[in-house]
């Protein structure tokens, strides 16, 4: 059986998050709150959004968001989950470089995928905000260079 994790990197309403649902694998959630199909399709921004779905962005808990992302990813693969997503800006290669040796470890192919649409930015992050991550955007091949190196 060939796993994989879609790592989706993308700036703020390119689209991400869709394209990991679709990639990801899913399952029935029977919980009477939050119940319905779930996708094995992870972001950092889960961390800030709550039960009914509002989004509310605290820049002090971003490296906690990330720790846990990266920890559920990590669920997902221990139990096997075939085909996993995970979607974050990954401006620069180094963001990344955590989800490549956890395919390492856990026997995953890692597939990078650039979501460069423009869509509403659901989570109204800021235009400044949104310029800033452009500048230190990673070009595709300096991004799997880097991968590469640091692997």
């Amino acid at each position: 059986m060939s796993k994989t994790l879609y790592i989706i990197r993308g700036l703020p309403g390119s689209g991400k998050s869709t394209l990991g649902e679709q990639l990801a694998d899913s399952y029935m959630d029977y919980s009477k709150s939050v119940g319905g199909i779930k996708f094995y399709s992870y972001a950092a921004d889960d961390w800030f959004t709550d039960r009914e779905g509002n989004y509310n962005f605290v820049p002090a808990e971003l490296p906690d968001a990330h720790e846990d992302c990266r920890s559920r990813v990590l669920g997902a693969m221990l139990s096997g989950v075939e085909n996993i997503a995970v979607c974050n800006t990954f401006t620069q290669a180094w963001e990344a470089a955590p989800y490549f040796k956890l395919c390492d470890m856990n026997g995953y192919t890692p597939v990078v995928l650039e979501c460069q649409n423009q869509f509403d930015n659901i989570h109204g992050c800021p235009q400044e905000k949104i310029n800033e991550m452009a500048d230190r955007w990673d070009s595709r091949e300096d991004f799997m260079y880097q991968l590469k190196v640091a692997h």
